[in-house]
Protein backbone atom coordinates (compact mmCIF):
# COMPACT_ATOMS: atom_id res chain seq x y z
CA UNK A 1 0.00 0.00 0.00
CA UNK A 2 1.01 3.61 -0.54
CA UNK A 3 1.81 5.46 2.68
CA UNK A 4 -0.36 8.58 2.82
CA UNK A 5 -3.11 10.48 1.00
CA UNK A 6 -4.73 13.78 1.82
CA UNK A 7 -8.10 14.91 0.45
CA UNK A 8 -8.99 18.60 0.35
CA UNK A 9 -12.31 20.28 -0.05
CA UNK A 10 -11.94 23.30 -2.35
CA UNK A 11 -14.17 26.25 -1.43
CA UNK A 12 -13.38 27.50 2.05
CA UNK A 13 -10.42 25.14 2.34
CA UNK A 14 -8.01 25.77 -0.54
CA UNK A 15 -9.90 28.72 -1.92
CA UNK A 16 -11.27 31.73 -0.11
CA UNK A 17 -14.69 31.85 -1.71
CA UNK A 18 -16.56 35.09 -2.28
CA UNK A 19 -20.27 34.83 -3.02
CA UNK A 20 -23.09 37.10 -4.07
CA UNK A 21 -26.32 35.44 -2.96
CA UNK A 22 -29.47 37.05 -4.35
CA UNK A 23 -32.94 36.48 -2.99
CA UNK A 24 -34.86 36.45 -6.27
CA UNK A 25 -38.15 37.15 -4.50
CA UNK A 26 -37.01 40.33 -2.74
CA UNK A 27 -34.06 41.28 -5.02
CA UNK A 28 -31.92 41.63 -1.90
CA UNK A 29 -28.36 40.35 -1.55
CA UNK A 30 -27.08 38.53 1.51
CA UNK A 31 -23.39 38.16 2.29
CA UNK A 32 -23.11 36.85 5.83
CA UNK A 33 -24.61 33.35 5.66
CA UNK A 34 -23.38 30.03 4.36
CA UNK A 35 -25.46 28.73 1.44
CA UNK A 36 -25.62 25.29 3.06
CA UNK A 37 -27.05 26.84 6.21
CA UNK A 38 -29.85 28.34 4.12
CA UNK A 39 -30.67 24.87 2.82
CA UNK A 40 -30.55 23.31 6.28
CA UNK A 41 -33.03 25.91 7.52
CA UNK A 42 -35.62 24.97 4.88
CA UNK A 43 -37.90 21.93 4.96
CA UNK A 44 -36.65 20.57 1.62
CA UNK A 45 -34.08 22.42 -0.46
CA UNK A 46 -31.19 21.75 -2.83
CA UNK A 47 -28.02 23.47 -4.02
CA UNK A 48 -27.76 23.07 -7.79
CA UNK A 49 -24.45 23.77 -9.55
CA UNK A 50 -24.59 24.95 -13.18
CA UNK A 51 -21.65 23.61 -15.16
CA UNK A 52 -20.34 26.60 -17.11
CA UNK A 53 -18.07 29.64 -16.90
CA UNK A 54 -20.19 32.38 -15.34
CA UNK A 55 -18.61 35.19 -17.35
CA UNK A 56 -20.14 33.85 -20.58
CA UNK A 57 -23.51 35.11 -19.36
CA UNK A 58 -22.49 38.65 -20.30
CA UNK A 59 -22.94 37.63 -23.96
CA UNK A 60 -26.51 36.37 -23.51
CA UNK A 61 -29.79 38.29 -23.30
CA UNK A 62 -30.23 39.02 -19.56
CA UNK A 63 -33.97 38.32 -19.80
CA UNK A 64 -33.33 34.70 -20.81
CA UNK A 65 -34.87 32.34 -18.27
CA UNK A 66 -32.61 29.92 -16.39
CA UNK A 67 -34.51 27.05 -17.97
CA UNK A 68 -33.93 28.41 -21.50
CA UNK A 69 -30.25 28.96 -20.66
CA UNK A 70 -29.91 25.31 -19.64
CA UNK A 71 -31.91 24.03 -22.60
CA UNK A 72 -30.56 26.20 -25.42
CA UNK A 73 -26.90 25.96 -24.41
CA UNK A 74 -26.95 22.33 -23.24
CA UNK A 75 -25.69 23.24 -19.78
CA UNK A 76 -25.26 20.38 -17.37
CA UNK A 77 -26.20 20.75 -13.72
CA UNK A 78 -25.63 18.71 -10.60
CA UNK A 79 -27.06 18.63 -7.10
CA UNK A 80 -24.17 19.43 -4.79
CA UNK A 81 -26.10 19.40 -1.51
CA UNK A 82 -29.69 18.73 -0.52
CA UNK A 83 -31.68 18.11 2.63
CA UNK A 84 -33.46 15.16 0.99
CA UNK A 85 -32.85 13.06 -2.10
CA UNK A 86 -34.12 14.55 -5.36
CA UNK A 87 -33.54 13.46 -8.95
CA UNK A 88 -32.46 15.61 -11.90
CA UNK A 89 -35.83 15.46 -13.67
CA UNK A 90 -37.54 16.93 -10.60
CA UNK A 91 -34.90 19.67 -10.39
CA UNK A 92 -35.36 20.52 -14.06
CA UNK A 93 -39.14 20.66 -13.65
CA UNK A 94 -38.79 23.21 -10.83
CA UNK A 95 -36.46 25.36 -12.93
CA UNK A 96 -38.75 25.08 -15.97
CA UNK A 97 -41.72 26.50 -14.09
CA UNK A 98 -39.79 29.35 -12.49
CA UNK A 99 -39.38 32.85 -13.93
CA UNK A 100 -35.83 33.52 -12.67
CA UNK A 101 -33.60 34.96 -15.41
CA UNK A 102 -29.92 35.40 -16.24
CA UNK A 103 -30.07 38.94 -14.84
CA UNK A 104 -30.72 37.43 -11.41
CA UNK A 105 -27.25 35.89 -11.71
CA UNK A 106 -25.36 38.74 -13.36
CA UNK A 107 -26.77 41.27 -10.89
CA UNK A 108 -24.33 39.72 -8.44
CA UNK A 109 -21.26 40.53 -10.53
CA UNK A 110 -20.90 44.07 -9.17
CA UNK A 111 -20.91 42.74 -5.61
CA UNK A 112 -18.46 39.96 -6.39
CA UNK A 113 -15.96 42.13 -8.24
CA UNK A 114 -15.38 44.24 -5.13
CA UNK A 115 -13.38 41.31 -3.75
CA UNK A 116 -12.38 39.43 -6.91
CA UNK A 117 -11.99 42.04 -9.67
CA UNK A 118 -11.39 39.65 -12.56
CA UNK A 119 -13.39 36.66 -11.29
CA UNK A 120 -10.63 34.46 -12.67
CA UNK A 121 -10.38 31.48 -10.31
CA UNK A 122 -13.23 28.99 -10.02
CA UNK A 123 -16.02 31.37 -10.91
CA UNK A 124 -19.37 29.64 -10.83
CA UNK A 125 -23.13 29.84 -10.60
CA UNK A 126 -25.51 27.94 -8.37
CA UNK A 127 -29.19 27.97 -7.48
CA UNK A 128 -30.90 27.26 -4.19
CA UNK A 129 -34.21 25.58 -4.86
CA UNK A 130 -37.10 25.33 -2.44
CA UNK A 131 -38.14 21.85 -3.50
CA UNK A 132 -41.18 21.80 -1.22
CA UNK A 133 -42.70 24.92 -2.79
CA UNK A 134 -41.24 24.20 -6.25
CA UNK A 135 -39.35 27.44 -6.84
CA UNK A 136 -35.92 29.02 -7.12
CA UNK A 137 -35.25 31.06 -3.98
CA UNK A 138 -31.66 32.27 -4.50
CA UNK A 139 -29.05 32.62 -7.20
CA UNK A 140 -25.40 32.41 -6.22
CA UNK A 141 -22.51 33.92 -8.15
CA UNK A 142 -19.08 33.07 -6.83
CA UNK A 143 -15.37 33.25 -7.43
CA UNK A 144 -12.29 32.98 -5.28
CA UNK A 145 -8.65 33.46 -4.41
CA UNK A 146 -6.23 30.85 -3.12
CA UNK A 147 -5.59 31.23 0.59
CA UNK A 148 -2.10 32.31 1.57
CA UNK A 149 0.31 29.38 1.96
CA UNK A 150 -1.75 26.93 -0.14
CA UNK A 151 0.82 26.45 -2.90
CA UNK A 152 3.68 26.20 -0.42
CA UNK A 153 1.82 23.73 1.81
CA UNK A 154 0.75 21.48 -1.06
CA UNK A 155 4.32 21.30 -2.33
CA UNK A 156 5.68 20.48 1.13
CA UNK A 157 3.04 17.77 1.64
CA UNK A 158 4.13 16.19 -1.63
CA UNK A 159 7.72 16.24 -0.39
CA UNK A 160 6.54 14.49 2.79
CA UNK A 161 5.15 11.70 0.62
CA UNK A 162 1.47 12.59 0.51
CA UNK A 163 -0.60 12.04 -2.63
CA UNK A 164 -2.94 15.02 -3.01
CA UNK A 165 -6.63 14.78 -3.89
CA UNK A 166 -9.47 17.30 -4.15
CA UNK A 167 -13.12 16.39 -3.56
CA UNK A 168 -15.45 19.32 -4.02
CA UNK A 169 -18.99 20.28 -4.89
CA UNK A 170 -17.60 22.79 -7.40
CA UNK A 171 -18.06 22.40 -11.13
CA UNK A 172 -15.79 20.22 -13.27
CA UNK A 173 -13.84 22.98 -15.05
CA UNK A 174 -13.20 24.77 -11.75
CA UNK A 175 -11.60 21.69 -10.21
CA UNK A 176 -9.50 21.12 -13.31
CA UNK A 177 -8.35 24.71 -12.97
CA UNK A 178 -7.34 24.20 -9.33
CA UNK A 179 -5.45 20.96 -10.05
CA UNK A 180 -3.53 22.82 -12.76
CA UNK A 181 -2.72 25.76 -10.47
CA UNK A 182 -1.45 23.45 -7.73
CA UNK A 183 0.27 20.93 -10.01
CA UNK A 184 -1.98 18.08 -8.88
CA UNK A 185 -2.74 15.10 -11.09
CA UNK A 186 -6.06 16.01 -12.80
CA UNK A 187 -7.34 12.48 -12.17
CA UNK A 188 -7.06 13.26 -8.44
CA UNK A 189 -9.72 15.97 -8.71
CA UNK A 190 -13.33 14.96 -8.00
CA UNK A 191 -15.85 17.71 -8.88
CA UNK A 192 -19.55 18.02 -8.04
CA UNK A 193 -19.03 15.69 -5.09
CA UNK A 194 -21.96 15.42 -2.69
CA UNK A 195 -21.31 14.78 1.02
CA UNK A 196 -21.92 11.07 0.45
CA UNK A 197 -19.60 11.04 -2.57
CA UNK A 198 -16.82 12.63 -0.54
CA UNK A 199 -17.15 9.89 2.03
CA UNK A 200 -17.01 7.25 -0.71
CA UNK A 201 -13.83 8.82 -2.10
CA UNK A 202 -12.13 8.75 1.30
CA UNK A 203 -13.33 5.20 1.96
CA UNK A 204 -12.00 4.02 -1.41
CA UNK A 205 -8.61 5.64 -0.82
CA UNK A 206 -8.30 3.82 2.51
CA UNK A 207 -8.06 0.59 0.49
CA UNK A 208 -4.84 1.84 -1.11
CA UNK A 209 -3.22 4.05 1.52
CA UNK A 210 -2.05 3.43 5.06
CA UNK A 211 -3.39 6.83 6.16
CA UNK A 212 -6.01 9.08 4.58
CA UNK A 213 -6.45 12.65 5.82
CA UNK A 214 -9.53 14.74 5.04
CA UNK A 215 -9.40 18.55 5.23
CA UNK A 216 -12.67 20.46 4.98
CA UNK A 217 -14.61 23.39 6.34
CA UNK A 218 -18.34 22.72 6.34
CA UNK A 219 -21.43 20.57 6.52
CA UNK A 220 -20.76 18.92 3.17
CA UNK A 221 -17.45 17.56 4.53
CA UNK A 222 -18.93 15.96 7.65
CA UNK A 223 -19.13 12.35 6.41
CA UNK A 224 -15.66 12.49 4.86
CA UNK A 225 -14.18 13.89 8.09
CA UNK A 226 -15.72 10.99 9.98
CA UNK A 227 -14.51 8.41 7.46
CA UNK A 228 -10.90 9.61 7.28
CA UNK A 229 -8.14 8.28 9.49
CA UNK A 230 -7.49 11.90 10.41
CA UNK A 231 -10.14 14.60 10.00
CA UNK A 232 -8.99 18.24 9.92
CA UNK A 233 -11.50 21.08 10.12
CA UNK A 234 -10.31 24.45 8.80
CA UNK A 235 -11.82 27.73 9.96
CA UNK A 236 -9.83 29.90 7.53
CA UNK A 237 -12.99 30.97 5.69
CA UNK A 238 -15.46 31.20 8.55
CA UNK A 239 -15.93 30.26 12.21
CA UNK A 240 -17.29 26.87 13.21
CA UNK A 241 -21.06 26.76 12.81
CA UNK A 242 -21.86 23.28 14.11
CA UNK A 243 -20.72 21.27 17.12
CA UNK A 244 -21.02 18.05 15.13
CA UNK A 245 -18.22 19.22 12.82
CA UNK A 246 -15.95 19.60 15.83
CA UNK A 247 -16.88 16.12 17.01
CA UNK A 248 -16.13 14.67 13.56
CA UNK A 249 -12.63 16.22 13.45
CA UNK A 250 -9.35 15.32 15.11
CA UNK A 251 -7.85 18.78 14.63
CA UNK A 252 -8.99 22.35 13.95
CA UNK A 253 -6.74 24.74 12.02
CA UNK A 254 -6.99 28.39 10.99
CA UNK A 255 -4.29 28.27 8.29
CA UNK A 256 -3.53 25.42 5.92
CA UNK A 257 0.20 25.67 6.70
CA UNK A 258 -0.56 24.21 10.15
CA UNK A 259 -0.95 20.84 8.41
CA UNK A 260 2.82 20.61 8.08
CA UNK A 261 3.26 20.44 11.85
CA UNK A 262 0.29 18.13 12.33
CA UNK A 263 1.25 15.62 9.65
CA UNK A 264 5.06 15.73 9.59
Amino acid sequence: MNPNAIVFDNSGTLLKRFKAIKNVKTNEFIHDINSLTIIDNLDFAALVILQFNTKCLLKINPNTSIFDLISQYNIDFTVSYSSKTIDESSILNIIKNDSTTISDITDGFKHLKKNVPHMDICNGTALILDCKNQEILYTITSSGLLFNNVKFTIQKLKELGYDIFIASGDRTEAILEITHLLNINPSHGFPTASPEKKREIVKSLKNNYDKVVMVGDGQNDYYALLEANIGVLTIAQSPIESDYLIEASNYIISDIIELLNLLN
